[in-house]
């Protein structure tokens, strides 16, 4: 938890950036497996939430920083760059916060 608070939102857009670069090399190496595709869509949605919902709490907006920066941190827990293995890691960390901040979001409307 001493992590996620360390985490300053004031760099959400560097955060975001270096994400999108991210995913584009994964996507450019063209060989994704099932794991990778879900978290790709996991990560995609995490920056839709932090989009749609500017006023989040604090602790939320942290949490998901923190799944976004573990995610680009190739050396983590498990070196992404270790074939099909890499970023199980990455996938739980996300799912965490996933779940976590699941009933902090508000609901979404339909228009």
């Amino acid at each position: 938890m001493d992590l996620i608070e360390k985490i300053d939102t004031v760099h959400s857009r560097a955060i975001t950036r270096v994400l999108g670069r991210k995913i584009s090399g994964m996507l450019d190496e063209g060989r994704l497996n099932s794991v990778e595709v879900a978290l790709i869509d996991d990560i995609a949605k995490l920056m839709g939430i932090l989009e749609l919902y500017p006023e989040l709490p604090q602790p939320v907006v942290k949490k998901i920083l923190f799944a976004m920066t573990y995610f680009v941190d190739e050396n983590d827990e498990i070196p992404d760059m270790i074939p099909d293995y890499g970023y199980l890691d990455d996938v739980k960390v996300v799912e965490w916060v996933i779940d976590d901040i699941q009933d902090q979001i508000p609901p979404m409307t339909k228009s």
